[in-house]
């Protein structure tokens, strides 16, 4: 039998994980055609790239070069950060004051603030005589604040952009716009301001497809392992996770405004009572499960679906999973 080189495993890999050569040469700071190369033996990745494409993959540097079988079990090991990412958070201190903000969550604080902006503008209304109702305000406001939570901590003209639009569809939602500044003035403006820093985001950064909340090349969402579960959260952008445990007891999966995508195959062994929660408000999860596992979906839907794709092996373990999903849609997918 051919010996399996290295190109066949990050082909492998690569698509086991769903990703195409544009996403992980993305990742990885190269180029699509480099990656070409590496799946078709035509060269190998530089001594540099073995920890990223490892690290990406979920596997050791050993099982990608084939220097034991892919298939060994690996120690579960907690997610942390490492020193050359960029500061989780912002912190500041002057004499026996300090300021601390966890960079962490602010996904989960970008709701927040869209959540208490569109309730308070409501409750404004009532007072002041808007004619607004939830849904004029929402759009906009997710706008406005999708664009101004982006700008931390990377500067980013896309961001400028979609700030502006939303800001400006608000005030003239609200009627707050001054005389002479009707839509056949400023929203032509904002329209090119919006494609100018469209334009200056294409050429600054390489080729992708979709868009991504990153710090130092990673998702900025939060992602934690412990000996028995795992916790992922993703808000205002795409993010993709491996969970690999010895044995998996319990998980938390929650995404807002934004697409996420969990991958179980890491995990060797479940728990006898092994539960999974998934929270899903305008958003999309893609949970891959194990066709060595089953899942026992219990869902709670509003304007969401749902769906199953493959089939479990027969006697596969349970996992019970609770989907509660708002405007958005949970996909479970047998590998």
């Amino acid at each position: 039998m051919m010996e399996e080189t290295l190109g066949k495993r990050i082909v492998g890999h690569r698509k086991r994980l769903g990703l195409t050569q544009d996403q992980l040469a993305e990742q990885l700071g190269i180029t699509a055609q480099a990656v070409s190369k590496w799946e078709n033996d035509l060269s190998c990745p530089d001594i540099t790239m073995l920890p990223k494409l490892a690290r990406i993959f979920g596997v050791t540097t050993d099982a990608l070069l084939g220097v034991q079988p892919e298939s060994t079990v690996h120690a579960a090991e907690l997610v942390t950060r490492e020193a050359d990412e960029e500061p989780e958070g912002i912190h500041a201190q002057q004499g026996d004051w300090e300021f601390h903000w966890d960079g962490g969550r602010r996904g989960s604080l970008g709701f927040a603030v869209l959540v208490l902006l569109v309730g308070s503008l409501l409750l404004a209304g009532r007072w002041l005589q808007w004619q607004v109702g939830f849904w004029d305000l929402l759009w906009p406001c997710a706008l406005l604040v999708f664009g101004l939570g982006g700008l931390y901590p990377r500067f980013r003209f896309f961001r400028v952009g979609c700030a502006l639009c939303g800001g400006w569809f608000l005030a003239e939602t609200l009627g707050l716009l001054p005389a002479g500044l009707g839509g056949d003035l400023v929203f032509p403006v904002i329209l090119v301001l919006f494609g100018l820093s469209l334009l200056a985001e294409a050429l600054r950064k390489s080729r992708g497809h979709g868009f991504r909340v990153t710090r130092g090349g990673r998702s900025a969402n939060a992602f934690h392992l412990s000996p028995e579960g795992f916790t992922c959260e993703n808000c205002f952008g795409e993010d993709r996770r491996t969970v690999e445990l010895s044995r998996l007891s319990q998980g938390t999966i929650e995404c807002a405004f934004g697409e996420l995508r969990v991958d179980l195959s890491g995990c060797e062994a479940l728990a006898a009572d092994c539960h999974v929660t998934v929270d899903c408000s305008f958003g999309n999860v893609l949970l891959l499960v194990p066709r060595r596992f089953r899942a026992e979906v219990d869902s709670d839907t509003s304007f969401a679906n749902v769906d199953t794709v493959g089939q479990p092996d027969p006697g596969a373990a349970p996992i019970r999973l609770d989907c509660n999903v708002s405007f958005g849609s949970v996909t479970i997918r047998y590998i």
